[in-house]
């Protein structure tokens, strides 16, 4: 969740033009945004209060008209990853319906786009850009004054829980619910590892310029006709992660099959002649074969999360010592050899 302020040069007109892959005149300076080319957008919605309708340029421009300042915030964006499990139109439903909570939540006139995943990304990355107003917004349409409550610093200087913390827990109910409603059992949490009592470290944010230098290798590799392989220190690491990752979901779908199949086992042993002592043995024998496969892929999974941990460390110390040598050789080139030598 960021703000749209001028003072950094952001206009909300073009935010809106790029994300909603439209053309739009910025009236307040003349300038015409023409994103209308763009690729990846699947869906733009207006939402606001009172099931208002109002074209996307008239209703933003008047947004940026009822800001005088030089340094004021029209509009703030929240950005949310839509589950790839979901079909084109659950995760565009998804979106829309969280943007008409936000409208009526806090009173503001609500602007979600929902994006593709990039040509050259991960393929699971559907996401949606979410711009609210700054100020709020009526049923008959009238503009009125900042909404205080999405303002993180009246929160804080109010001691507040910020607008972020709340609607990360208001997301991740939501798209829970939508996970459910399509019979999927995958489940999203807010919260960090820590907090969630999982074990090993948490899979590492990129960044643009890694990620860069990573598709451009990946391009390298397709036209050579080799494999691809990460050649920076955090997509490496990012790799192993996602294996570890990879075998905790396995390890999870293999018990959940196990329990259905153990579950038809037992019925259909109910309606067999079998004794009652004969269906424990066999449920028995069952539960500690499947125990001892679940303490082996524990004790493997283990075993994985300590080596990268390790690995990590080392990778930390030869970061350091790199960093102490440069220092080094700087204070060399600045001062030149020391006169005790």
């Amino acid at each position: 969740m960021k703000p749209m302020a001028r003072s950094s040069g952001r206009s909300v007109i073009g935010s809106i033009a790029y994300r909603s892959a439209e053309k739009l005149t910025n009236e307040r300076d003349g300038i015409t945004h023409d994103y209308s080319r763009r690729d990846g957008v699947e869906s733009a919605t207006l939402v606001l209060p009172g099931e208002r309708e109002e074209a996307r340029a008239e209703f933003w421009n008047r947004v940026e008209a009822h800001h005088k300042r030089g340094d004021a915030v029209p509009g703030r964006e929240i950005q949310v990853a839509l589950p790839a499990e979901l079909d084109r139109e659950a995760r565009r439903a998804l979106a829309v319906e969280y943007a008409r909570d936000l409208s009526t939540r806090y009173g503001v006139g609500v602007d979600v786009a929902v994006h593709r995943p990039h040509g050259e990304g991960d393929e699971r990355n559907h996401h949606a850009h979410i711009v609210m107003t700054a100020c709020r917004v009526e049923p008959d349409g009238t503009l009125g004054r900042k909404v205080v409550e999405l303002d993180p610093i009246h929160c804080k200087r109010h001691e507040l829980s910020t607008p972020a913390e709340y609607e990360r827990s208001r997301w991740e109910n939501l798209t829970n619910q939508a996970l459910e409603h399509a019979q999927r059992p995958e489940r999203v949490d807010h919260r960090s590892r820590e907090a969630q009592g999982l074990e090993g470290p948490a899979q590492e944010k990129m960044g643009p310029a890694v990620t860069a230098i990573e598709r451009r290798a990946e391009r390298e590799a397709r036209a050579e006709g080799r494999e691809y392989e990460p050649v920076t220190d955090r997509a490496r690491e990012r790799s192993r992660l996602m294996e570890l990752r990879d075998v905790a979901v396995h390890q999870a779908q293999r018990a959940k099959e196990w329990l259905v199949e153990y579950g038809q086992r037992i019925a259909r042993l109910a309606q067999s002649p079998f004794s009652r002592e004969a269906l424990a043995a066999v449920g028995t024998q069952e539960i500690e074969r499947q125990s001892q496969e679940r303490a082996q892929a524990q004790a493997r999974l283990q075993l994985q999360q300590e080596q990268a941990q390790r690995e990590a460390v080392q990778r930390e110390q030869l970061r350091q010592q790199q960093v102490e040598r440069d220092r080094q050789r700087q204070i060399y080139r600045d001062h030149g050899p020391s006169l005790g030598r």
